[in-house]
């Protein structure tokens, strides 16, 4: 995966060293882990190609996680030294309109215990992956396909296209999968699916 933690592992309280380890074996995103006071203990190199791309949205700077945006650095400090067991979500973003979706989550009980962050660049493509909702809810094959498909932000009309089906077939699709769910909407359709999704 190739971790970047030295020569700060040795910043790791002892016995803590699986912080590292267990934050960044979650899945292959953007991660780092932090100090309350946004010192980086480690990250991996996902999360050093997301520094580059970004251009200064986010930077590391004489070891520490910070923004070329003072508010953007102020909303990230506040996220990560409220962060709790729970994790929380939020997106990101300066005015130029470069946007990410952060992720902060305490990995340790102690208030000032290390903190794990994820991110997700949202210029980038989505890549989801979905567990086998033909199981889970009855969808059909195609259904399935549409969902996954709305979920990665395609409109109907753009299925249709890439699958060569017809709108009313993709529409059809959609609304018996709705159904199945028991969503209305796609914002619905995504807070249900969220616990079956991998999105990177």
């Amino acid at each position: 995966m190739g971790l970047s933690i030295a020569p700060i592992a040795e910043s790791l309280p002892a016995g803590r060293e699986d912080w590292a380890a267990l934050w960044f074996a979650r899945e292959p995103s953007a991660r780092l882990v932090v100090t309350r006071t946004l010192r980086v203990l480690a990250s991996n190199r996902k999360a050093n190609e997301l520094f580059e791309r970004a251009g200064g949205l986010l930077a590391l700077r004489d070891g520490f996680l910070t923004s070329r945006d003072r508010r953007l650095s102020g909303e990230l400090a506040a996220m990560v030294s409220s962060a709790s067991a729970a994790g929380a979500l939020r997106a990101l973003a300066d005015g130029e309109g470069a946007a990410v979706l952060a992720e902060a989550m305490a990995l340790d009980t102690d208030r000032a215990g290390a903190v794990g962050l994820a991110f997700r660049d949202l210029s980038a493509p989505a890549e989801i992956e979905c567990a086998d909702l033909e199981q889970l809810f009855g969808v059909t094959p195609g259904e399935h396909m549409v969902l996954v498909q709305l979920l990665k932000g395609r409109s109907s009309r753009e299925i249709a296209e890439a699958t060569g089906k017809s709108v009313l077939t993709v529409r059809t699709h959609v609304k018996r999968a709705y159904g199945k769910i028991s969503v209305k909407t796609r914002g619905q359709l995504f807070a249900r699916l969220l616990p079956y999704l991998s999105i990177r």
